[in-house]
């Protein structure tokens, strides 16, 4: 894959998974990301262990997922000789970005106010949980929290008299990753043009009412949610059960265009011309009538019948596949969506790329995620500072140096 940001120093200060995901995008691009972690870790390192997933150090496929090609080093930030090694970093770096809470950065001096006048070339990007106006703003901001329970996607997309959707994990969070990636990288162009920098805010209560807007808006002209799959969007825009007990998924927008083709495919030619269902108005008017009869014919045949039929009347569906299915799908394998990744010990995953290509229709390689100060040594040998220099901020606890 082309590495089009080749020759860009990006610096993150980062935990979970919105901002690191960020980073791990800028490295597949080819920048050069720099990790910080505080001595004790990033403690997204253990989340596998919330979601059933190893977290030993020879395999650890949450923190690949957000992590791959980045180098990784540890700083105290709470001190002072941790501090100017963050300054050093930053003298020649691009861009800065963290979703560290901004009370904490104002604390340890390193707001947006507080580095811009020592480096106007720098962009400055920052995650929040919901924003940095208001009473809630400083609130810690998780992507359940703040992206699907303060969007109002969380009770409001589960089926009708059911209750809230069972909680997605980092969904939100990546949503906000292609949002400041985004931003990052307008902003870059302004650097380039202009040597300037810039601060770049992304938030996940504001990234969720962006994804959710399609539906926010139409609620306020009556359209209503939760729906029940009995009142759906229109009839034949809706999720049905095969006979083999999995969903078949329909998505025809065009109603007037489809629904004599619709008719064929489920052999009610018959209902063609029905007034009560033949306009999307009247299909919406009577879907209490016509999401059972659909039901009851798709509930007949497999899924993959379905899927085979409606391909040859070109109309619109998917598979409603499990997420194990999706991530093993031979077309994500082909299209560079997924790689095989083998950790140390010989252990394989299919690990989801992002989901940015150039060039070709290829995955960026995925390298592995930098240990807990990996990388340190190095960084700081790059920087100037002596192995003299190195063994003490470690013994000063400044620092830490994977292995010792």
């Amino acid at each position: 894959m082309n590495r089009v940001l080749e020759g860009v120093k990006v610096v993150e200060l980062s935990t979970y998974a919105a901002a690191p995901g960020v980073g791990r995008m800028l490295a597949d691009f080819g920048a050069e990301v720099i990790k910080i972690e505080p001595l004790a870790g990033d403690p997204y390192r253990l989340f596998g262990l919330t979601v059933s997933a190893p977290v030993a150090e020879d395999e650890n496929p949450v923190w690949v997922l957000g992590n791959a090609n980045k180098r990784g080093i540890t700083l105290n930030l709470k001190s002072e000789e941790g501090k100017e090694i963050l300054y050093k970093l930053l003298k020649d770096a691009n861009i800065f970005f963290t979703n560290t809470r901004m009370d904490s950065l104002v604390k340890l001096g390193l707001s947006y106010e507080d580095l811009q006048p020592k480096f106007p070339h720098l962009i400055y990007g920052h995650i929040s949980g919901y924003g940095l106006e208001g009473e809630d703003a400083s609130l810690p901001g998780y992507d359940i929290t703040a992206f699907w329970a303060r969007g109002g996607a969380l009770v409001d997309l589960g089926p009708k008299g059911t209750g809230p959707i069972t909680t997605p994990y980092a969904m939100g969070d990546h949503s906000a990753t292609l949002a400041l990636g985004s931003g990052l990288l307008g902003a870059l162009y302004k650097q380039t043009k202009t040597g300037q920098g810039e601060k770049v805010l992304v938030s996940l209560f504001g990234t969720s009412l962006w994804i959710t807007s399609l539906m926010s808006v139409p609620v306020q002209y009556g359209d209503r949610f939760p729906k029940s799959r009995l009142n759906p969007m229109n009839p034949i825009c809706n999720t049905y059960r095969c006979a083999d007990d999995e969903y078949l998924n329909m998505t025809i927008l065009d109603y007037a265009r489809d629904w004599p083709r619709f008719c064929i495919a489920i052999g009610r030619e018959d209902l063609t011309n029905d007034e009560r269902y033949s306009t999307v108005k009247a299909g919406k008017e009577h879907s209490e009538e016509l999401v059972p009869l659909i039901a009851a014919i798709v509930e007949q045949h497999p899924r993959q019948y379905w899927i085979d039929v409606f391909k040859k009347l070109d109309l619109p569906c998917a598979k409603a596949q499990h997420l194990l299915e999706a991530v093993n799908d031979p077309l994500a394998k082909e299209n560079g969506y997924v790689v095989e990744y083998t950790f140390e010990n010989g252990n394989t995953c299919s690990m989801p790329c992002t989901p940015v290509q150039f060039g070709r229709n290829v995955a960026a390689p995925c390298g592995a995620a930098p240990k807990l100060g990996e990388h340190t040594a190095e960084v700081l040998s790059d920087l100037g500072y002596s192995a003299e220099q190195i063994v003490e901020l470690s013994s000063k606890k400044v620092i830490s140096v994977y292995g010792k």
